[in-house]
């Protein structure tokens, strides 16, 4: 319990300070990475809790739990971020990073998770 503590107050420390660097690039996009990163940050902890309370379960779902997670952030993403990147026609590079930053330190959290609980 007290590794999934620490692992999670590293994940948000580094999330808070990728945050911070992501603002000064974007200060004009405050209020949407504000939601990026808080909504991203929410789905990763809940992929973390889904995933270790399936590795203390049983084994043998634990695909079936990430593949129920990656699912998750799709439909969240589709619902929520691809209608507000669309509003103009076209997704930017800087609308895709605003999203996909927190969404790839979440994934690396996750599979950072995994890959500790099985060694």
């Amino acid at each position: 319990m007290r590794k999934n503590l620490t692992y999670t107050f590293i994940f948000f420390v580094t999330l808070g300070l990728v945050f911070s660097i992501h603002l000064q690039v974007f200060p004009q996009a405050q209020t949407f990475l504000i939601q990026s990163y808080t909504i991203n940050a929410v789905l990763a902890i809940a992929a973390l809790l889904l995933l270790g309370i399936g590795m203390r379960k049983n084994n043998n779902n634990l695909a079936n739990l990430y593949l129920i997670t990656v699912a998750l952030k799709l439909i969240v993403y589709f619902l929520f971020f691809h209608p507000q990147f669309q509003l103009d026609g076209t997704v930017t590079r800087n609308e895709f990073f605003m999203f996909f930053v927190p969404y790839a330190l979440g994934l690396l959290a996750e599979i950072i998770f995994l890959a500790r609980r099985f060694n």
